[in-house]
Formats: structure tokens, C-alpha cells, sequence
């Protein structure tokens, strides 16, 4: 077993994904993700500056998507990895996009400015999550490829070499 999928399946034993409509600690589970090669119809993102990228923005491109949170430190420790990711790549039709669930906005705006982030981010919502499910932990990190299909899923933090190895769906 590799370093990475051995911290990978410490790190995630604790936020194991119930099974559709169980419940974890009492209240409703959330909708499971899709299953890899699963369609995904991305909807059209409201960015935290006011920009909307239409849903046609995401056509033919490889899109990262993380869930992520301003006070989660594992995002913390990715979104490095993310942002050069999608510096590297975007003029090759990759582009990152992280959905943060931070309630506050203006947080989420200056974590991102204090942090130069260039990746696009924009507040989880009702149309994400019925394009790509809810499952459990974070940070969680969705790769759709260029023909709409889900190629990669993966929960919990990455190490850089994970997050490089999106660029090989180019």
C-alpha cells in the first residue's frame, strides 16, 4: 500500500459515507455522490465577485471541483496544490473550481484574497449539490472529464502528487 492511500484510509475511517437514506448521528444522510462515469450536468456558478460562468463554460473541459471550507485546515494544506494546478493548466482547458460552505461570503472572500488564490470559488448550493451529491468529510474533490463523465472522486486531503495527477486527463 503506497503512503498516500494508507493516510488517505486512516484519515477517512472516522467519515465513513452512510449508505443512501440511513442516517448519521441522527439526522437524514446526505445525497451520495455519483459513481464514477456517471454524466454530470454542471450548473452555472455565481462566483464570490458577482461573475456567473454559464453552465456552457464547463463544456469540454476538465473541471476539479472541491468542497472545501475556510476554516478546514485539511482544505488549507490542498488548496496550494489546487490553485497551481489550475494556473498550470487552465490555458489547456483544465479549470479548478471550489465550492466553499462557509456561510459567511465575505470570509470566504477574504481567505481567498489573502491567499491569491486564482481558481474560481463560488458558495455551495442547491444546484451543486443535485449536479454532484453531498457525501460526507472534506475536503472532497470531484473530476469531471472532458466528455461530462465523473472520472475521479476523492475524500479527504490530497498530497500534490494527487492533485497533479488530475492534469493527466487533458
Amino acid at each position: 500500500m503506497k503512503r498516500r492511500d494508507w493516510f488517505r484510509q486512516l484519515a477517512l475511517a472516522p467519515l465513513a459515507v452512510p449508505a443512501a437514506g440511513l442516517q448519521a448521528h441522527g439526522r437524514p444522510a446526505d445525497p451520495a455522490a455519483p459513481a464514477p462515469g456517471t454524466v454530470i450536468t454542471l450548473p452555472a456558478a455565481r462566483l464570490i465577485d458577482g461573475t456567473v460562468l454559464p453552465a456552457e463554460h464547463w463544456r469540454d473541459k476538465v473541471v476539479v471541483i472541491e468542497l472545501w471550507a475556510t476554516w478546514c485546515p485539511f482544505c488549507a494544506q490542498q488548496n496550494p496544490y489546487l490553485d497551481r494546478l489550475h494556473r498550470e493548466h487552465s490555458a489547456r482547458r483544465l479549470e479548478v473550481i471550489g465550492l466553499s460552505i462557509d456561510r459567511d461570503v465575505e470570509a470566504v472572500k477574504a481567505y481567498v484574497a489573502k491567499n491569491d488564490y486564482r481558481f474560481h470559488v463560488a458558495m455551495f448550493d442547491a444546484d451543486w449539490k443535485a449536479a454532484i451529491g453531498h457525501p460526507r468529510g472534506l475536503p472532497i474533490v470531484w473530476v469531471v472529464g472532458r466528455d461530462g463523465r465523473l472520472a475521479r472522486l476523492e475524500i479527504g486531503e490530497l498530497f500534490a502528487e494527487d492533485v497533479a495527477s488530475f492534469a493527466e486527463l487533458l
